[in-house]
């Protein structure tokens, strides 16, 4: 078992950092986002949908990536006023294609075979759920690593549709 330093949520805005090496981190990493979330001042429900995004990068890392880890921080906007920052990075190779990743039922590569979905861990609908979940959504890569960052605003703002 591999030591996981935590830096807590604190009342001076400091960052929650977890290295996600192992299944218990995504609690931890879960965990830590709840913690933030309440001392921010999200309703539960919203808390809720926090952790389901920590818990789905923090997944992700575990079945992509090599290593990675996570950060967990306060921010602010000057129109939505406080929110939860999410950064999510892993060594490992690259999405093949983001629009398609995106996509509920879909992988990097393209639609998921139905009978293979129990076996792979998933439905594809995790990076879906992180869009619809968070009020910005950001990808970055590089051939040996990738970075998720997203935002969760207490008070979220108006979207509209997409055809």
């Amino acid at each position: 078992m591999t030591p996981n330093p935590i830096l807590l949520p604190s009342s001076t805005h400091h960052p929650s950092r977890v290295n996600i090496v192992e299944a218990l981190d995504v609690f931890v990493a879960r965990w830590s986002a709840e913690k933030l979330a309440i001392s921010i001042g999200f309703p539960a429900a919203a808390r809720m949908e926090i952790a389901i995004v920590v818990s789905e990068l923090a997944t992700n890392i575990l079945k992509y990536g090599v290593r990675g880890w996570m950060v967990m921080e306060r921010t602010h906007d000057e129109t939505l006023g406080p929110g939860i920052e999410i950064i999510a990075e892993d060594q490992g190779p690259p999405l093949a294609d983001l629009a398609t990743a995106v996509r509920d039922g879909f992988g990097d590569r393209g639609p998921l075979d139905p009978t293979r979905q129990i076996g792979r861990g998933g439905i594809g609908a995790g990076l879906g759920a992180i869009i619809r979940l968070t009020d910005t959504f950001e990808y970055h890569a590089s051939p040996t690593h990738k970075t998720f960052r997203t935002v969760r605003y207490l008070q979220r703002p108006t979207r509209t549709k997409v055809p």
